[in-house]
């Protein structure tokens, strides 16, 4: 139970308010991508820095995330909340207003940056109102709602470029927006009763002790490797879909959008098999499974690299494995460290952007001409994931139960 004195109708009514906030986070890389090869085009920029404004968003992201998280602490949830929504409101605006490739990757930062804030707020709030065991589950229920995003966003994105221009993905994130801060400013209450003062002194404590517990680093890892399997889609597809394939954006829209599904249904069956099994041997069994796909997903493509049904197939799997993993590895990550919810958020999200923007930047240098640098890159990924959950989270967990 929470220390707030709050109804069970008002905690689930605030839960289900910031429940509805987090597709915006999933729609602000989707819905862009079936416009990045038009924005190239009108705009003037190259390819890959076009593509820099998926890797400057998540740096935003993950830097909104790490300093509202030291700042919801001290100041509060609410506030920042509403001054994270008003700010990407905002900007939103300027990247449809003035149309110019610098301003547009200053605006995607800054896009990254505010919604790092709404999304670290969102999570301290609910840390605040809803008990460990609650919170571990709630933790795929974000999951499938930032899942939304992915599914609605490139098929919203692909008909909005289509028929608008690129320009009109702004003005709809600045519209969803606006719903959204309204409805913070009518629901969501102030939710952090024990505010820290901001010194130095205590933030070291509190970062010290997060960077030291293995378990902890490790599943944030987890969670950015596994993200960074659909950001390497959405970064590299737009491209090899639509010039290489010559696909229209809306089919783009199409194959991202059956994608999306995927991942979803992925946060299905990870919820379905909480009520079943063990997270810890969940998450065991996921990355080895996925790892073996990507194996011998290398060992075909070479036979089928310009084979549009293969690579969709493999990606789909990809993003089940991160519909499964990402939810399980960010639920039990949450629930360590309560006590400064905001700032285990903070650093969580902080390892997790920075790892997917450093792959998203490495990828927009690579030039798409098969599926088989796209394949690689999933090797490559789970491979990694393999290597962190065996070296940190599974010795841990083999550590506590001694």
């Amino acid at each position: 139970m929470n220390n707030l004195n709050l109804s069970q109708r008002k905690t689930q009514l605030i839960t289900w308010t910031l429940l509805a906030l987090i597709p915006i986070i999933g729609m602000a890389v989707d819905l862009i991508a079936p416009a990045l090869p038009d924005i190239s085009h009108v705009l003037h920029g190259s390819s890959s820095i076009v593509q820099n404004t998926i890797s400057l968003y998540l740096i935003g992201y993950g830097l909104g995330n790490f300093i509202s998280g030291i700042l919801t602490d001290v100041f509060g949830r609410r506030k920042l909340l509403l001054l994270g929504l008003l700010g990407f409101i905002l900007v939103s605006l300027s990247a449809a207003i003035i149309p110019n490739v610098e301003i547009l990757l200053v605006t995607r930062f800054l896009q990254g940056l505010t919604l790092g804030t709404l999304a670290v707020s969102t999570r301290a709030i609910l840390s605040d109102i809803l008990d460990a065991q609650k919170l571990v589950a709630l933790g795929v229920m974000i999951g499938m709602m930032w899942g939304i995003g992915p599914v609605i966003g490139p098929i919203i994105g692909g008909y909005l470029e289509e028929y608008f221009g690129w320009e009109a993905g702004f003005y709809f994130f600045s519209l969803v927006g606006s719903l959204g801060l309204i409805a913070v400013f009518l629901i969501v209450p102030e939710t952090c009763i024990n505010t820290h003062p901001l010194k130095i002194n205590i933030l070291k404590q509190n970062f010290r002790e997060l960077i030291t517990h293995h378990q902890f680093i490790g599943l944030s890892a987890l969670m950015g490797l596994n993200y960074s399997l659909m950001i390497i889609f959405n970064t590299a597809g737009p491209f090899l879909i639509q010039n290489r394939f010559h696909y229209s954006a809306v089919q783009f829209g199409d194959i991202a959008l059956a994608l999306g599904i995927v991942y979803v249904m992925g946060t299905l069956v990870c919820r379905y098999l909480l009520t079943k099994y063990d997270a810890k041997q969940l998450l065991f069994t996921a990355v080895c499974i996925f790892l073996a796909i990507a194996i011998f997903a290398v060992g075909i493509v070479y036979f089928l690299s310009n084979n549009i049904l293969f690579i969709t197939l493999i990606s789909g799997i990809m993003f089940f494995a991160t519909g499964f993993i990402f939810p399980l590895s960010m639920g039990s990550g949450m629930s360590l460290f309560r006590h400064i919810a905001g700032s285990a958020t903070a650093t969580m999200y902080l390892i997790n952007t920075a790892i997917t923007s450093i792959s998203a930047a490495l990828l927009s240098l690579v030039h798409m001409q098969t599926g088989i640098p796209l394949i690689w890159t999933y090797l490559f990924l789970t491979s990694i994931s393999a290597l962190v959950y065996l070296i940190l989270v599974r010795k841990a967990n083999q550590q506590v139960q001694r």
